[in-house]
């Protein structure tokens, strides 16, 4: 029974890691699809959201007494995202200026805006990591046995399998999603087509913002914001977009997955080898599947 209960924990735990790393992956995805570009900030948005939500609504939240548990697992996450939504707005024009840029200048301009948002965190919220786990907390648990499991991790896997549904839908189901997925596969040829391909850039972007701070905002009342997280989370969501496939929508799923689960495992049983066994999955599957296991814009 023990061992059904600790099998039991870690698949919820890679459920719940590969929900969190598909918000980031998907956007990250999303941008390269419409715009070709690698943007190595991305994953300073899904850090903004996080502190945005630790280090500043909580706080204001915590003079408020006895909020309902529903409110603080609901609204701070939204929050954060509407937040980094209009933090991507206002960055838009660097990011569409990079899309027109060779590959060296992208990498460059983006991972200079990423350490710019490491200094912001640091100036704004100090070195220090923020911590704010009244939502995960005041969630409860529930039993698997002997053993216990938050249901703030339930309510995050059950919110993000919402998300994955509701943006496939709009990319599949809708005009506007017809033109992303359109604009991925060929942007001249749809710019002629009379299609407005610069309100689908700035949509990708905007997008991708609000999927990242979303991101944040679900994963910090289980963790904290820590300086550093938005280049640990960069390293997780390249793996994934390897594995997966650069600009899919299947792919980021399918990476978020895999990556999720060789994390869990490693960490339970050999964590000094963790970093080494994504890079070694990575490599392989380039090698058998050079576009990946989502069959590239798998969209």
């Amino acid at each position: 029974m023990v061992v059904f209960e600790d099998i039991l924990i870690r698949i919820l735990n890679i459920f719940y890691g590969a929900s969190i790393f598909f918000l980031i992956a998907v956007g990250l995805n999303l941008i390269y699809g419409v715009m070709k570009l690698v943007n190595l900030a991305h994953t300073a948005l899904f850090a903004f959201g996080a502190y945005i939500v630790a280090g500043t609504l909580m706080k204001i939240l915590a003079g408020f007494v006895e909020l309902p548990v529903g409110f603080l697992i609901v609204i701070p996450p939204i929050a954060a995202g509407l937040t980094v939504l209009a933090v991507s707005g206002a960055i838009s024009p660097l990011l569409t200026y990079a899309a027109r840029k060779s590959e060296d200048v992208q990498l460059i301009l983006t991972f200079g805006l990423l350490l710019i948002f490491e200094d912001m965190f640091r100036g704004l919220w100090g070195p220090v990591p923020v911590v704010s786990n009244e939502a995960y907390m005041r969630s409860g648990m529930f039993s698997l046995g002997g053993s216990q499991y938050p249901l703030y991790n339930i309510y995050v896997m059950i919110f993000v399998g919402g998300m994955v549904i509701a943006l496939w839908l709009f990319l599949h189901k809708t005009r506007v999603g017809m033109l992303f997925r359109a604009t991925s596969m060929d942007i001249e040829m749809t710019s002629a087509l009379g299609a407005d391909v610069r309100k689908v850039i700035i949509g990708a972007i905007l997008i991708a913002g609000l999927l990242a701070g979303l991101g944040g905002g679900l994963y910090v009342p289980a963790a904290s914001a820590t300086l550093g997280m938005s280049i640990e989370y960069l390293v997780y969501a390249f793996v994934i977009i390897v594995i997966g496939g650069l600009g899919s929508f299947v792919g980021s799923l399918i990476g978020s997955f895999i990556v999720s689960a060789l994390r869990t495992l490693s960490l339970a049983f050999f964590p000094e080898l963790e970093l080494a066994l994504l890079y070694v999955v990575a490599i392989a599957i380039l090698l058998i599947k050079p576009e990946g296991l989502g069959g590239g814009k798998g969209w």
